[in-house]
C-alpha cells in the first residue's frame, strides 16, 4: 500500500510533521532556485522534468516553453545525448564542452527518481562560459544610482512581493518580485488600476482588512494581516500582508508592505483543527457511550428481573417486554457511538473468511451495483482468521464500494479468500514474515492514476477523498490494522484495482473425538442440599449495576463479596481468608483501574481468575482483546444468562 505509515501517531503531531516537511521543502527549493549554475532533471526519455531559473534564463525560456520537450530540442547536440547514455551505464561523466550559440559546459549525473526507485533520472548542470568570461574580464555592469529607490528589489525566486503605495490614496506607487505567480495580475495592473489596493481582496475580507489598515496609517508603525485575495482566474488566494507605516511629519506618506501566500499553512492549520476536533468529538461521544451504558445495564436487568416473575399471561408481560425492546434499541445506539471512536471492545472470535464473503453475496452485489457481476471464488481450503465478524463484514463492502466513483466503466468484481505466506517484509503492505488469510476484492474498472493510488489511503489524516467513502476506508483500515493486519492496494490505468486484506492466520483447534460414555446405574439416594459454589469479587462503581451483578449470582449460589473501587477491593480482598477464584471487575474505576487491580492482586493469588466488564475502555491490550492467561471480558450492556454464562466460562477457564 502506497501510504505514509501514521497510524501509530496522533493527529495533532502529523499536522506538526507535515508543517515542518513544507518549511523544509520550501527552503531547499529557493536554495536551489537561486543558485546561479544551471540545473535541468530529465526523464529516462530525456524529456524535460524540472528546471530552475538560472537555466531558463540561460536560454531565454519560461517554465511552459519546457513543457514536454526534450532536452535534444533545447540544446541539439549528439555528443550531449551520447553522454548521457553513457552516464546511465558508466555513470558521471566528464564535463561536456559545446560550442555553437552559446559556449557551454555541462556536467552529466544520473539521479534516482524518487516516485520509482527503478527509473533513472539525469541531472544536468549547465554554465554559460562566455556569460562567466565577460563577467571575469569587467564588462561593463549596470549602474547603480545611489537614491533612494521607491521600492527594495526582491529576489525573483523568494515567494513575496513588495510593493510601496501612496498613504493617502493608496494607489501603488512600485511594486516588485513575482506577482504573476502570486494573483495573475503583471506589475502594471497593479501600478495602473487606481483601486486595486482595495479590489485584490476578496469581497467578505476587503472590509475588515481596510480598516484595519486605515487604523495602522492613522497610528503610524507596523501592523500585519491575513485575508483572501482574488487571483485574475477569479480564485482564491491567502496572503499574509505586512506593513510598515512612517511617522507623518507634514510631507506625503509612503508606505511599504510584503505579501506572501499562506495558502499552505492555511491547510495545514485547518487539518491541526479539524484533528482537534476529532478528537474532542471522540472523547464526547466515549463518556457519552459509557455514561448511557451504566443506566441501561440497569433499566436491562431489572427488566428481565420482572419478565421473569410476570406469568405467560399477565397483561403487564407485554408491557416489559417494550421497554427491553427499547433499551435494546439505545444499547444500538451506543454501540454505534463506540464504533465511531474505534473504542468498542470487540473480541476477536475465529471466522472463516471464505464461508463469510459467500454468505455476503447478495449484500456485495448490492454495493457493487447492478450492472456489476460479481464473481466469489470457491476457497480450496477454510482461511481462518481471527476477527469481529460484523467489523470483518463492513471492511469487505467498504473495499468494494471504495473505487466505485473512480471506475465506473467497472462491470466485474472478483472476490477470493486464501491461505499466504509470507517469507520477508511485505510492501506496500507492512506485515512481519508469518502465515496469514488473505482477502483479494479486484475490479476492472478504469484504475487510478499515479496520484490518486498515492492518496488512496491519506484520508485517514482528514481532508482527502469524498465525504463518504474517505472515513468509511479510513475506518476499514483502521479496524484491520487494529487486528494486526494490514491493507495493500493496486491500481493501474486501464488495468483496474486491487484491494488485498491481510490478516494474521487462526489454527483452529481440532474438535475432541467423542468417546462413548457407558451408562452405569446409580443407587436412588437423596439429592444432597446444594453447597455454596466459588467465591466471586465483583468490583462496579456503579451502585445500581453492582446490586443487581450481586443479586443474579447469588441466586446462582456463589459467594459474592463486592466493593466499589479498586482500593475498597483490595481491602475486602485482604480480610477474605478463605480465597477468591474470581474477580468480576468493570476496567474504568475511579483511582485504580480494574486492570491494574486485577495485576495486583495475581501477585499474591497467581491462579485468580478475572472477568473484565466494560462498555468502553482506553486501554489498549483490553481493547485488542490481548487478555491475560485466565481472563475474559463480557461487554456492556449485557443480558443476565450471558454475565451468568461467562462467570461459569471463567472459572472454568
Amino acid at each position: 500500500m502506497e501510504r505514509t505509515d501514521f497510524e501509530q501517531w496522533k493527529a495533532k503531531e502529523v499536522a506538526r510533521l507535515l508543517a515542518l516537511v513544507e518549511t523544509e521543502r520550501r527552503y531547499y527549493q529557493e536554495m536551489v532556485a537561486s543558485l546561479p549554475i544551471g540545473l535541468v532533471v530529465l526523464s529516462e526519455d530525456r524529456s524535460v522534468v524540472s528546471t530552475n531559473r538560472a537555466f531558463r534564463q540561460t536560454f531565454g525560456l519560461r517554465t511552459e516553453d519546457l513543457r514536454r520537450k526534450t532536452i535534444d530540442q533545447v540544446i541539439p547536440s549528439e555528443r550531449l545525448v551520447e553522454r548521457i547514455r553513457n552516464a546511465h551505464v558508466h555513470g558521471p561523466q566528464a564535463d561536456l564542452f559545446l560550442e555553437g550559440a552559446r559556449s557551454l559546459r555541462i556536467a552529466i549525473v544520473p539521479i534516482r527518481n524518487w516516485e520509482d526507485e527503478t527509473e533513472v533520472e539525469t541531472l544536468l548542470m549547465v554554465e554559460d562560459l562566455a556569460a562567466i568570461a565577460a563577467m571575469r574580464a569587467g564588462a561593463p555592469q549596470p549602474v547603480t544610482v545611489e537614491t533612494p529607490s521607491p521600492a527594495p528589489l526582491v529576489a525573483a525566486d523568494i515567494p513575496a512581493v513588495v510593493w510601496q503605495a501612496d498613504a493617502a490614496t493608496l494607489a501603488f506607487k512600485s511594486v516588485s518580485g513575482d506577482t504573476a505567480q502570486l494573483l495573475g495580475y503583471p506589475v502594471s495592473h497593479w501600478l495602473n488600476t487606481p483601486q486595486f489596493f482595495q479590489e485584490r481582496m476578496h469581497p467578505d475580507d476587503r472590509a475588515a482588512t481596510m480598516a484595519f489598515y486605515e487604523a495602522a496609517i492613522a497610528r503610524s508603525g507596523d501592523a500585519s494581516a491575513e485575508y483572501r485575495a482574488i487571483s485574475a482566474s477569479g480564485g482564491e488566494v491567502w496572503c499574509r500582508e505586512t506593513i510598515r507605516v512612517p511617522e507623518s511629519h507634514g510631507e506625503a506618506r509612503t508606505i511599504t508592505g510584503v505579501i506572501t501566500e499562506i495558502g499552505r499553512r492555511k491547510q495545514l492549520e485547518e487539518q491541526l483543527l479539524t484533528a482537534e476536533r476529532t478528537t474532542a468529538l471522540h472523547t464526547i461521544a466515549s463518556r457519552l457511550a459509557h455514561d448511557l451504558n451504566n443506566p441501561l445495564m440497569i433499566v436491562t436487568g431489572y427488566g428481565e428481573e420482572m419478565l421473569h416473575a410476570l406469568g405467560p399471561q399477565d397483561p403487564m408481560r407485554g408491557d416489559v417486554e417494550q421497554i427491553l425492546a427499547a433499551t435494546e434499541r439505545i444499547a444500538g445506539l451506543t454501540g454505534q457511538l463506540l464504533g465511531f471512536t474505534h473504542r468498542h471492545a470487540n473480541l476477536p472470535e475465529p471466522v472463516d473468511m471464505g464461508s463469510m464473503v459467500a454468505g455476503l453475496q447478495e449484500k456485495i452485489v448490492a454495493v457493487a451495483g447492478e450492472s456489476v457481476a460479481v464473481e466469489i471464488a470457491a476457497a480450496t481450503v477454510p482461511v481462518w482468521t481471527s476477527a469481529d465478524a460484523q467489523q470483518l463484514e463492513e471492511v469487505i463492502l467498504t473495499l468494494v464500494s471504495a473505487s466505485r466513483e473512480d471506475a465506473q466503466d467497472r462491470s466485474r468484481v472478483i472476490i477470493a479468500c486464501e491461505v499466504d505466506t509470507i517469507a520477508e517484509q511485505l510492501t506496500p503492505a507492512t506485515l512481519k514474515p508469518g502465515v496469514y488469510a488473505r482477502l483479494v476484492i479486484h475490479d476492472d474498472g478504469r484504475g487510478l492514476d499515479p496520484e490518486k493510488r498515492v492518496a488512496i489511503f491519506e484520508t485517514i489524516l482528514g481532508g482527502r477523498g469524498s465525504e463518504t467513502a474517505g472515513p468509511a476506508l479510513a475506518r476499514a483500515y483502521a479496524i484491520v490494522r487494529e487486528w494486526g493486519g494490514d491493507i495493500a492496494f493496486f491500481s493501474e490505468p486501464s488495468r483496474g484495482s486491487t484491494f488485498a486484506v491481510y490478516l494474521p492466520y487462526y489454527e483452529p483447534e481440532p474438535a475432541p473425538a467423542e468417546v462413548p460414555v457407558p451408562v452405569v446405574p446409580q443407587p436412588l439416594v437423596a439429592a444432597p442440599e446444594e453447597q455454596m459454589r466459588e467465591t466471586l469479587l465483583v468490583v462496579e462503581d456503579e451502585p445500581g449495576i453492582r446490586a443487581l451483578v450481586r443479586k443474579i449470582l447469588r441466586r446462582e449460589r456463589y459467594n459474592v463479596l463486592e466493593a466499589g473501587s479498586g482500593e475498597e477491593a483490595l481491602k475486602v480482598a485482604s480480610a477474605h481468608e478463605n480465597g477468591i477464584q474470581l474477580l468480576v471487575t468493570d476496567v474504568m474505576l475511579p483511582g485504580i483501574s480494574g486492570r491494574d487491580l486485577a495485576e495486583g492482586m495475581r501477585e499474591t493469588a497467581p491462579g485468580l481468575k478475572v472477568l473484565y466488564v466494560s462498555g468502553y475502555t482506553d486501554d489498549e491490550a483490553v481493547r485488542v482483546g490481548a487478555f491475560p492467561p485466565g481472563s475474559k471480558f463480557l461487554q456492556k450492556p449485557f443480558t443476565l444468562g450471558a454475565l451468568v454464562g461467562k462467570v461459569r466460562e471463567a472459572l472454568d477457564a
